[in-house]
């Protein structure tokens, strides 16, 4: 796992905790946001885990397109 593949995943939970903690302060309405950045952050680590699978999959198996 790469560093920057890490820090997306650290920044997805500790947003995630904020958001909790802002959740019991404010209410849900005034920490959507800050649930949202932690989703997108969350998606972007699997996309990249994805494509790095994908990636080390057809380096193994150059003769296989698909």
């Amino acid at each position: 796992m790469k560093l920057i593949d890490v820090l997306i995943f650290t920044l997805a939970i500790g947003f995630t905790l904020i958001g909790i903690h802002q959740t019991m302060i404010v209410g849900i309405a005034y920490s959507y946001w800050i649930f949202m950045i932690s989703i997108s952050l969350l998606l972007l680590y699997r996309l990249r885990k994805k494509k790095q699978t994908e990636t080390s999959k057809n380096l193994q198996n150059p003769s296989n397109p698909s």
